[in-house]
C-alpha cells in the first residue's frame, strides 16, 4: 500500500462540506480540518500510482471549492 497525505486549500467556509465528501471515498483513511496555511489534510492509501492520480485529479481537484492541493508521499 502507498500512503499519501494531501494538503488542501479550499474556499472559506467549505471545509466541512469537503470533509464529508472525502470521508465517502474508499481510498481516504483519515481526514481532518486544520488551521494555518492549509484547510484540510487527508491520508490516502492506494495500491497503485494510477489509483492515487485518479483520487486526486478526478475526485478531489474536480471539486469547485478546492483551490489547490499539495501531495506528500510517505515511503
Amino acid at each position: 500500500m502507498r500512503e499519501t497525505y494531501v494538503l488542501i486549500n479550499c474556499d472559506l467556509g467549505k471545509e466541512q462540506q469537503i470533509i464529508k465528501f472525502l470521508q465517502k471515498l474508499q481510498s481516504i483513511r483519515e481526514v481532518q480540518a486544520t488551521h494555518g496555511v492549509y484547510d484540510i489534510i487527508a491520508k490516502i492509501e492506494t495500491r497503485t500510482e494510477r489509483e492515487l492520480n485518479d483520487t486526486i485529479r478526478t475526485k478531489i481537484l474536480s471539486l469547485r471549492q478546492v483551490n489547490s492541493v499539495t501531495t506528500l508521499q510517505a515511503e
